[in-house]
């Protein structure tokens, strides 16, 4: 996984009047913790924005170059463990990252990607049935995929891709239920032709 860079800027404000002022100026409030230390900073809420809405999501690895700080932090990998936003805007309010080791396995969720021909299923007027479009793995910061992807050329009728079927990458685990489902065929919907309902007046004929 490619680290997503992000410039964090040191605070050493708190409270609703300083995070409402930094919203006002597109800025996010935020916390970064690092074993038992946190350290407040704020970052530009249109750059979030857009580093959301790449391919891993939320669920990037973040590299913070903060400034400002008295510790001298520098650069950081981080991972996103909190986000809050506002419930009728859907605005990022607030967000609670956790720094990573380069030596530390981490726990992450990865979006799964359906890739291939179009199922034999489908071709054949089956539907394709997403279950679960994201699984948890562990594994080193360096060794993160963006996302994992699943072949579902060869599904037919009434089968299923299982996180067992996904193919195995050195240094990752996948920690879901090997059994757990994430893509199903379903058989093409019949419409029975709809008839008299059984017990109704029928109109005489008319003479």
């Amino acid at each position: 996984m490619q680290n997503v860079e992000l410039d964090a800027e040191f605070r050493s404000s708190n409270g609703k009047g300083f995070a409402r002022r930094l919203r006002m100026a597109g800025q996010i409030p935020a916390v970064l913790y690092s074993r038992g230390k946190a350290t407040s900073i704020s970052l530009n809420l249109a750059l979030v924005q857009k580093a959301f809405h790449s391919h891993a999501g939320s669920h990037a690895i973040f590299r913070l170059k903060v400034t400002g700080a008295s510790d001298g932090k520098g650069s950081v990998m981080a991972l996103i463990r909190d986000v809050q936003r506002d419930p009728l805007t859907g605005r990022i309010m607030h967000l609670d990252f956790f720094e990573l080791s380069e030596k530390d396995l981490v726990r992450n969720k990865v979006p799964v990607e359906i890739v291939g021909e179009t199922p034999i299923g489908v071709k054949l007027g089956g539907v394709l049935e997403h279950h679960v479009r994201e699984v948890t793995v562990e594994c080193l910061p360096a060794t993160m995929p963006d996302h994992l992807k699943a072949d579902a050329s060869n599904l037919g009728m009434n089968e299923s891709f299982h996180v067992k079927d996904l193919p195995v990458m050195p240094g990752l685990r996948v920690l879901d239920s090997p059994d757990a489902v994430l893509v199903h065929i379903l058989p093409p919907r019949t419409e029975t032709p709809a008839g008299p309902v059984e017990g109704a007046a029928v109109e005489p004929a008319k003479k």
